[in-house]
């Protein structure tokens, strides 16, 4: 359970400090590099043990390591233009829709048992995500002028497949690859520096276009931004390894989303509507039932 808590706390950050990242002009590609720098570091650091570099090549995760780690990359970018073009609230509703797609996987090809209870209550949560996230009709989504209605489509579907594609992998990597949990913090190192070495070449092609130097707000909350991501990831591994994907999954998105919406109104002031609170009711109790199966 302390891992699932440490994989909802870090998760919700994140969302957190993305948003403080505009606030305090940090640069999104600079921040989310000095990020993965960070991440990679401390995964290192706190690791049992480390093989050599020719050992870590010759892993049977190592390529999936690359793999995700240059995903997680350019799903941030996807999920910034989808906020920017198609709205915030249709971009995560696309991201925490996406829990169906590691909890069918789990299902399909990863033995767990599909049971009625479990079925229901991700019918609930995936309902409560909606509750929680719906606006009201005449506020604006943010949407940008101009775009055809496939474009707007397009960018949500990203985030749904990015999200879900990166979960599923991270779990069945998890489940099929590694040996050893001594070895999660190595492979977390190894995902973390391809996600630093794609966003160090996102920022100099960026840069090529549009000068930016670095500053310290980039470094300070680009650092934060790592160690809540490294706290995340940390802890999705280790609860992996103790609970049901179809069972963690639920239970760490809809976490994360209440913690998030929560952070939101104490600390951005952000309003909520009646629909908002009852899909946080319908959340806390999903979770609950669902912890006990």
């Amino acid at each position: 359970m302390w891992y699932l808590l440490a994989a909802i706390l870090g998760s919700s950050s994140l969302v957190i400090i993305l948003k403080v990242f505009d606030l305090k002009g940090v640069d999104l590609n600079a921040g989310i590099t000095v990020n993965y720098i960070v991440a990679s570091s401390l995964a290192f650091g706190f690791a049992p043990g480390v093989p050599s570099a020719a050992e870590i090549a010759h892993a049977g995760w190592f390529c999936l390591a690359l793999v995700i780690g240059a995903m997680f990359m350019f799903s941030f970018v996807v999920y910034a233009l989808s906020a920017q073009r198609s709205g915030v609230a249709v971009t995560t509703i696309s991201g925490r829709a996406a829990v169906v797609i590691p909890v069918v996987f789990a299902f399909l090809f990863l033995g767990e048992q599909a049971t009625a209870a479990k079925i229901g209550l991700l019918a609930v949560i995936l309902l409560s995500m909606f509750l929680i996230l719906k606006k009201p009709s005449g506020e604006r989504s943010g949407a940008v002028a101009g775009l055809s209605h496939a474009a707007l489509l397009a960018l949500p579907l990203g985030v749904f497949l990015f999200n879900g594609v990166n979960d599923t992998l991270v779990q069945y990597t998890q489940r099929t690859r590694i040996p050893s949990e001594d070895l999660y913090p190595v492979f977390n190192g190894v995902m973390f520096a391809a996600g630093a070495v794609t966003g160090l070449i996102c920022f100099l092609i960026g840069n090529m276009r549009k000068r930016h130097r670095l500053t310290v707000r980039d470094l300070d909350w680009g650092a934060l931004l790592g160690v809540m991501n490294w706290i995340c990831m940390t802890g999705v591994f280790n609860g992996l390894a103790y609970m049901d994907g179809s069972v963690f999954y639920p239970l760490y998105y809809t976490g994360a989303i209440v913690l998030a919406t929560v952070a939101g109104v104490w600390i951005f002031r952000e309003k909520l509507s009646g629909l908002n609170y009852v899909g946080i009711g319908l959340a806390v109790a999903a979770i609950a039932v669902l912890s006990m199966l």
